[in-house]
C-alpha cells in the first residue's frame, strides 16, 4: 500500500463501546485524525494528510468519524470528489479513502456501520452519482456487505525502452521498430515540457466517446497521488498534428527509479484509436533522448480497449491486479458504471 491507502479492519475478540458517527470537515479535527493513524502504525499519514486534504476539502471532500462514549475519535473514512465524463456529460463520483478503525473496535459491526452511514449521507446529499474504491482484502468484505459491487480491475503493463547492454539494447530497438511498422502512423509531433514549468499539464480536450467513462483532469490530484510532484524529473509529452498548436494527447512520465523503471502518471485525450501510435511515439522519444529509462510502466483497466491498444504498442501484461468496486447512487451513476472495463482509470484515480 502507498501512503494514501489505509483501509484497516479485522476481527478482534474484545467487546468495545458503541461508536457515534458524524460527518466532519477533516481539517477541523486534523490532529485527532492524524493521531488515530499514528497510533495504528501509519507514520506516513500526517504528511499525506497535509499534502492532500486542504485541496480535497476545497473540492468538496468530507470525512465521517466515529467517537466512543468519552468523545475519543476511534474510526475514520473520507470520500474525495472525482468528476468523470460520460460522453459529453459530467458524472459526479467520489473516491472512498483512508478507512481506519481503532484496534479495540475492529469487529465487523463498527466498520460496517461506518461505511453504511457514509453511503446514507452521500445519498441524502444528492451531490454524488456513484461511490467507488480500491479496498484491500481486509475491507473488501465490508464494502461488499454494504452493497458495493466489482467494476473491473486495474492491471499493470510494462514495455522495454532501452538497456545498458549493447546487444539487448539493439534488440529492443528492433522490437520497437517492428511494432512501429505494424501499428498505425498518425504523423504526430512530440513536444516535451518540464512539469515544473507546466504543472497542470498541456491543454488537452478529452474526446467525448460514447460509452467511455473518463476522469476529468484535476491538477491537484497529481500533487496528492504523486509525492513531490512536480519533481525536476517529471515530464509532460504532448502529441500534436504537424504545425498544430493544441495537442491531441499528453502523457505524464515520472523520472526513472534506480532500476530504470519509469511510471506513466497521467494520460490525457487518450482514445483507444490514438493510444497505440502515441505510446510508440513516446517510447521512441524516450529512447532517443537518453533519459535513462529502461522500462515504462502503465496501469489501466485490464480488459479495456485502452489495454488492448497498449499491448499493440508492445506493453506486456503483468499478473498484478487492483480490484475496483463501486456503488451507483443515481440513475446517471448506474449508467456510468455500465461502461465496465471501458472506465479510463489510472492509479492516480485510486487510493493505493
Amino acid at each position: 500500500m502507498t501512503d494514501s491507502q489505509s483501509t484497516t479492519v479485522a476481527e478482534a475478540p474484545a467487546p468495545a463501546q458503541e461508536l457515534t458517527f458524524a460527518p466532519v470537515n477533516p481539517l477541523e479535527c486534523s490532529e485527532e485524525i492524524k493521531a488515530l493513524f499514528l497510533a495504528h502504525e501509519r507514520p506516513e499519514f500526517p504528511a499525506f494528510f497535509d499534502r492532500t486534504y486542504g485541496d480535497a476539502v476545497r473540492d468538496g471532500a468530507r470525512s465521517l468519524v466515529g467517537r466512543d462514549e468519552t468523545g475519543r475519535l476511534c474510526a475514520h473514512i473520507a470520500h474525495f470528489p472525482r468528476p468523470f465524463r460520460l460522453g459529453d456529460r459530467v458524472v459526479r463520483a467520489s473516491l472512498l479513502a483512508n478507512l481506519m478503525v481503532a484496534k479495540e473496535h475492529r469487529t465487523l459491526w463498527p466498520a460496517l456501520k461506518l461505511v453504511r452511514h457514509l453511503v446514507s449521507d452521500c445519498k441524502r446529499s444528492g451531490s454524488i452519482d456513484f461511490l467507488y474504491g480500491d479496498p484491500n482484502d481486509a475491507a473488501l468484505s465490508i464494502l461488499r456487505a454494504v452493497g458495493f459491487r466489482p467494476a473491473g480491475a486495474l492491471r499493470r503493463f510494462v514495455a522495454p525502452v532501452s538497456d545498458r547492454r549493447v546487444i539487448v539494447n539493439l534488440g529492443i530497438g528492433l522490437y520497437q521498430l517492428l511494432r512501429g511498422f505494424r501499428g498505425p502512423s498518425m504523423g504526430l509531433e512530440v513536444r516535451v515540457h518540464r512539469a515544473t514549468d507546466l504543472p497542470t499539464g498541456p491543454n488537452v480536450v478529452d474526446p467525448a466517446e460514447p460509452g467511455s467513462l473518463s476522469p476529468a483532469p484535476r491538477p491537484a490530484v497529481y500533487r496528492h497521488r504523486l509525492p513531490g510532484y512536480p519533481d525536476a524529473g517529471d515530464r509532460w509529452y504532448a502529441f500534436h498534428r504537424r504545425n498544430a498548436s493544441d495537442p491531441l494527447a499528453a502523457i505524464l512520465v515520472r523520472a526513472p527509479d534506480r532500476r530504470g523503471l519509469a511510471l506513466v502518471g497521467a494520460l490525457q485525450g487518450m482514445s483507444p484509436s490514438l493510444l497505440t501510435p502515441v505510446l510508440l511515439g513516446l517510447m521512441r522519444t524516450l529512447r532517443q533522448a537518453g533519459t535513462g529509462i529502461e522500462r515504462l510502466e502503465l496501469s489501466v483497466m485490464g480488459e479495456s480497449r485502452v489495454a488492448a491498444a497498449a499491448q499493440r504498442a508492445g506493453f506486456v501484461p503483468r499478473e498484478e491486479r487492483i480490484p475496483v468496486i463501486a456503488m451507483p447512487l443515481t440513475g446517471i451513476g448506474t449508467e456510468a458504471l455500465e461502461s465496465g472495463a471501458e472506465w479510463r482509470l489510472l492509479p492516480v484515480d485510486l487510493d493505493r
